[in-house]
């Protein structure tokens, strides 16, 4: 009798098609459940340490420390912030306090920096006075750009401007001068700058706006006032008007070199 041969059995594999396609959508679905899970433990966990900054004592502020003032006191500049110690570095507005503090008109910018564990820097750029315009009894101090920094019945020692057309009856702290004006100021920025390269600028004390076409610079002290036409070739009038305080010291009168330096002389006239 022959023996009757096995028919071969197929053997399924573990990556069959049929038994893969069945087994992958549970898996997906366990691997999202675990993805949630573990984000919900992370969100919980942020929100306990979130907690503990808040509320730990151990990041109340006990410094408050002001760096690059001169002319506005820490005290004043704290004290606007509204920041205080004993409250936790964490609860600090920086945009706010920052705002508060550039209500002062000597503030040009404020940076707040927080520092771990208890401490707190304010870190200021002030304006500086830089002239002076007169007001009735009292004088206005303004910085290169023209910002009102104060009024006072002291005169600083500044040069004042003369000619400006801005009106002065009911300025104001913070306040700025007109258009007309700060566009002048750029060439009194550029007299000034001048001045100092030619090591004169202490021996100005008054500068005359009034006609763009024709600036005036007074140099009291020096009983001497110097035309200096529309502001064009600084460098080489202000050579000259060095050269002209040096050998007429003593002597009051004028100097001119508002005129053209290719074909115009220049010259002083004394004053009679």
């Amino acid at each position: 009798m022959k023996k009757m041969k096995k028919s071969p059995q197929k053997k399924m594999a573990v990556n069959d098609t049929a038994f893969y396609g069945q087994d992958k959508p549970f898996r997906k679905k366990k691997t999202k459940k675990n993805a949630l899970v573990s984000e919900l433990i992370l969100i919980f966990l942020i929100l306990i340490a979130i907690g503990l900054l808040v509320t730990s004592k151990a990041f109340y502020i006990q410094e408050i420390v002001v760096e690059g003032n001169n002319t506005i006191s820490a005290e004043q500049i704290i004290g606007i912030s509204g920041i205080q110690k004993n409250t936790n570095l964490f609860t600090v507005a920086k945009k706010k306090s920052e705002n508060q503090i550039k209500q002062i008109p000597y503030i040009e910018d404020v940076k707040i920096k927080k520092v771990l564990p208890n401490q707190i820097k304010l870190i200021v750029e002030e304006r500086t006075v830089e002239y002076v315009l007169q007001l009735a009894n009292s004088y206005v101090y303004i910085n290169r750009q023209g910002f009102v920094l104060e009024i006072s019945n002291d005169k600083p020692e500044v040069p004042m401007i003369l000619g400006f057309i801005t009106d002065l009856s009911n300025i104001k702290e913070n306040d700025r001068l007109e258009k007309s004006d700060l566009q002048k100021m750029n060439v009194v920025i550029k007299i000034m700058e001048t001045a100092k390269a030619n090591q004169i600028e202490n021996l100005i004390t008054k500068i005359d706006i009034s006609d763009e076409k024709d600036y005036m610079v007074y140099f009291d002290t020096e009983g001497k006032i110097a035309y200096l036409g529309n502001g064009n070739e600084l460098n080489t009038r202000f050579l000259y008007i060095k050269k002209l305080l040096e050998i007429r010291k003593g002597e009051s009168g004028e100097i001119f070199v508002d005129g053209d330096l290719n074909s115009e002389d220049v010259y002083f006239r004394k004053q009679e």
